[in-house]
């Protein structure tokens, strides 16, 4: 991990309101959703502009004005029998909406204004008239016959427009405007699908989902009768109260609730649409809780409502629907007693899922799955690991951590972001935690700069070198040596233990709980030094470091297998210890053991 300086903004949230956070982004715009304050939007303008802006729902652009009616009935037929039957005048009440073709957004419908004419006899019209909206590039005319409902008439680029009779389509109606929350209150969930802003779960409708229009992420507003690209407001109503968690976009909605996870779809088809509304069809019986769930090639990773588990829900063709399935069955001490407060997953170079744990650690999920390759690593740091995400950075996802840290006697928070794995020279490499790295024109044996660490021991990496047991005095370390390039932080431990090994013998049958001892023992490894095997933690050995480096220089980085023999220890099972201490890189890739195994038990 390293370290350095960051920017800072006010925001309108406590920090004890950010578990209950959702959020979603679009480039550099990002929605948030919490339950005690309005859905808000934070833009980021430039590296040092970011605002917050409460959501007001609604169309951008605005309606038309000053809507007036002139009516011309030069043809009041009084020939008929009885007088006056031929002219048969009715009142028509218009409204207009402003279009911007740019974005497809359509305007509220502007004020109405009416006209009593007979328009069903010759050269009889009604002429309207309106103001311009501005940035409107054509308008939607709507007439409504004896107070019947509105229904659409025709377009025009112009201010004005002349209906002669034009029959009303009553199946395209104007927008209304709408805002739900107003009533149900604030949403806690939110997230992107198909063109539409998802948000849901409120206090008094916790089990609600709602949907913005179609491609218009902040508009709400809804047609008499209703189209398909309206907003979206249903219910998941299912045998008991299914407060909407979270919202994960896959192939799918899928609405994951205290309940079970719920697909929504298309009432007709997979796509959805507010005419006719969608449907919830429940996939699974595991409950879901408030952590954001995370999506990792077609897999959705939750945490259930019950339970201590990490669980992943993806499609399968034999059930035709989702399936679950537990990933932490291997490892359930990691999680049985404790609670995981965040995560997030980082894509390349080694596809890990890091998660914290409540009680500060990092148990770290690594996930290959078309190799069939995954497992769970605990991670441990000298803090507390409160909080976590990833960033892509050049081509890497790099993963930043709030850790508290007790240094010197003083308690600290520090942002730090683990290093870089794409190095070049092991000299450029970072395996120390809250570190900080130097370049120096003139080497030097003194390094200063370090008050963040004022008081701590700590390891450093120095040209290649490592130097271990120093203390941090005045911000400043003595390496015992000269160097150019230098990182100075804290040490950790990088502990591998192998899993017992059970063979079949043709003399003694199974080797399980017969005694066992470690013969010699391959290790493959890639770029990797200063690493030591053992039977026990207390009989490690260091395999042959150096090759034919000339003196004076660092060991080379070894890749390809190391032989290793292993202290005589006889238990009831072999496994192998592999570890280093030092601040120098370990990639372990296979290991090969050959057990002696005896008669006796």
């Amino acid at each position: 991990m390293s370290v350095a300086r960051v920017y800072k903004t006010g925001t309108p949230y406590n920090a004890s309101e950010l578990a209950e956070m959702d959020y979603v982004q679009s480039f550099d715009v990002m929605y948030l959703a919490h339950l005690d304050h309005p859905v808000t939007k934070m833009t980021r303008l430039g590296h040092t502009n970011w605002t917050f802006a409460s959501v007001t729902f609604g169309p951008t652009i605005a309606a038309p004005t000053s809507l007036a009616v002139a009516v011309t009935n030069p043809n009041q037929d009084a020939s008929a029998t009885p007088a006056g039957n031929a002219y048969f005048p009715q009142p028509r009440t218009y409204v207009v909406t402003a279009i911007k073709d740019a974005t497809g957004q359509e305007s509220r419908a502007s004020g109405s204004a009416s006209g009593t004419n007979d328009l069903s006899l010759k050269r009889n019209k009604n002429v309207l008239t309106w103001t311009a909206a501005s940035g409107a590039d054509r308008y939607r005319v709507y007439a409504s016959l004896n107070g019947a409902a509105f229904g659409w008439i025709g377009d025009t680029t112009d201010v004005t427009f002349t209906d002669s009779n034009i029959a009303i389509d009553l199946t395209d109606g104007p927008p209304e405007g709408f805002n739900p929350f107003t009533d149900a209150g604030n949403p806690s969930a939110v997230s992107f699908f198909e063109q539409r802003l998802f948000l849901a779960r409120t206090k008094l409708r916790p089990n609600g989902i709602w949907a913005s229009r179609s491609a218009d992420f902040e508009n709400m507003d809804r047609s008499r009768p209703l189209k398909e690209d309206d907003a979206i407001a249903i219910a998941i109503v299912a045998q008991k109260v299914n407060a909407v968690n979270s919202l994960v976009p896959v192939g799918n909605l899928m609405a994951m609730t205290g309940d079970g996870p719920f697909k929504l779809a298309g009432a007709n088809a997979d796509f959805i649409s507010a005419s006719p509304p969608p449907r919830a069809l429940r996939q699974s019986g595991r409950g879901v809780n408030r952590l954001k769930p995370l999506v990792i090639d077609e897999a959705i990773f939750f945490r259930p409502a019950i339970g201590s588990e990490v669980r992943t829900l993806g499609f399968s063709f034999e059930i035709d629907g989702y399936q679950s399935n537990d990933v932490s069955i291997y490892s359930p001490r990691f999680f049985r007693g404790f609670d995981i407060t965040a995560w997030a997953y980082a894509e390349e170079p080694m596809s890990v899922v890091w998660t914290v744990r409540s009680d500060g650690k990092m148990p770290a999920f690594t996930w290959q799955k078309e190799q069939q390759v995954w497992g769970w690593t605990l991670c441990e740091t000298a803090g507390t690991v409160e909080s976590i995400c990833t960033i892509p950075e050049n081509g890497e996802d790099r993963t930043y951590l709030v850790v508290l840290r007790t240094i010197g006697g003083v308690e600290r928070r520090f942002l730090e972001r683990m290093a870089s794995v794409k190095w070049q020279d092991v000299k450029d490499s970072c395996y120390l935690d809250c570190a900080k790295s130097y370049i120096f024109e003139t080497p030097t044996q003194i390094v200063t700069g370090l008050w963040h660490l004022e008081g701590a021991t700590v390891d450093a990496i120095a040209d290649g070198f490592a130097a271990r047991g120093l203390v941090v005095t005045n911000g400043a370390v003595d390496l015992g040596m000269t160097a150019e390039t230098v990182t100075v932080g804290l040490p950790y431990e990088a502990l591998i233990e192998t899993l017992p090994l059970v063979v079949q013998t043709q003399s003694a049958g199974s080797t399980k709980a017969r005694k066992q001892m470690l013969g010699d023992v391959v290790i493959q490894v890639v770029d990797t030094r200063g690493i030591e095997v053992g039977p026990k933690l207390d009989r490690m050995f260091r395999p042959k470091p150096r090759g034919n480096e000339p003196l004076g220089t660092a060991n080379s980085l070894i890749t390809g297998a190391l032989l290793a023999s292993t202290a005589p220890v006889v238990s009831g099972e072999s496994t192998l210890f592999i570890r280093s201490q030092e601040p120098l890189p370990m990639t372990v890739t296979t290991v090969f053991i050959d057990p002696v195994i005896t008669e006796g038990r």
